[in-house]
């Protein structure tokens, strides 16, 4: 069986579209096959990518920091597909003022496929 390689165009694009913030949401299932949960991403100087959750939310109790989820993240660029990407849960921290009062900021952390290591 032969590995799948990306060719050096396809991963500078994704390695670009990772770094420039063009992927807008991100989406994923916990209990296959449903519910699916997908997010806007939101950045900050503190955090390169992250979603809100609402403190209520069935799906907070079952994020944990250091879970790993394949997620399917979803660019702002027609060129650029959907890229389902293995993602590390990094913080959850609760918001009890400001613009995201009564949620969670989850940070996330993807993970480099295997496709595209050096």
């Amino acid at each position: 069986m032969t590995a799948f390689k990306m060719n050096t165009h396809t991963v500078k694009k994704f390695k670009a579209s990772m770094e420039s913030g063009r992927f807008y949401s991100v989406e994923f299932t916990i209990d296959q096959p449903h519910p699916l949960y997908q997010f806007k991403i939101w950045r900050s100087d503190s955090s390169a990518m992250f979603v809100v959750v609402k403190e209520n939310s069935a799906v907070l109790p079952k994020l944990k920091a250091g879970s790993v989820f394949n997620m399917t993240y979803y660019s702002s660029d027609t060129h650029c597909p959907k890229k389902q990407i293995e993602t590390r849960i990094g913080h959850i921290t609760s918001q009890r003022e400001g613009r995201f009062e009564g949620h969670c900021t989850v940070s996330l952390v993807p993970m480099t496929p295997p496709a595209l290591q050096h």
